[in-house]
């Protein structure tokens, strides 16, 4: 208040006192509002604007690194489905090569077979005419043998006799074979 009252006394000389105290922080302001924005508002800008800048280029850098992941996402996935579809195609190839190799052993051992009985029938059948014609020949020896016993005992004797046994055996050894 004594503020006030001193003004008052001064009366004209506090206006312009008053006044002039307003000039010079108007002036002091404005200087001070030049100072700040050559000194402090251009490089605050600057700075800020710097900032803007790198935010954005980390964005753009963040969104292409995400649009690679996914290309590189889709890529590894298009291969992962293509080894997945290789290994379906190499396990179905070595399952048919398998079978293949079943049925190519199967039909080995059914012609070995075949080769087998085919040369055991051949065996069967060469024993059995060697057999038949050993049998012959002891056929023929006993029969040789018969007939020389008889002919010792009955050459001298009954010629119609000797021809009717001799007859007779031939037809007996013909019936047996």
């Amino acid at each position: 208040m004594e503020l006030m009252y001193r003004a008052a006394e001064s009366g004209a000389e506090g206006n312009h006192l008053l006044i002039g105290n307003m000039i010079v922080t108007i002036v002091v302001f404005l200087l001070l509002l030049v100072l700040l924005k050559k000194f402090a508002w251009g490089p605050l800008i600057n700075m800020m604007k710097a900032r803007e800048e790198h935010v954005a280029s980390e964005i753009n850098a963040a969104e292409k690194s995400r649009k690679d992941a996914e290309v590189y996402v889709e890529q590894q996935q298009t291969e992962l489905s293509k080894a997945r579809t290789e290994a379906r195609d190499l396990l179905e190839s070595a399952r048919r090569q398998s079978e293949a190799e079943q049925a190519r052993a199967m039909e080995q051992a059914r012609v070995e077979a075949e080769m087998s009985k085919e040369e055991a029938r051949r065996e069967i059948e060469r024993e059995r005419a060697e057999a038949q014609a050993a049998l012959k020949d002891e056929v023929a020896l006993q029969a040789i043998a018969a007939a020389r016993h008889v002919m010792k005992t009955q050459l001298a004797s009954d010629e119609a006799a000797q021809k009717a046994l001799v007859q007779q055996f031939l037809a007996d050894t013909k019936g047996s074979n």
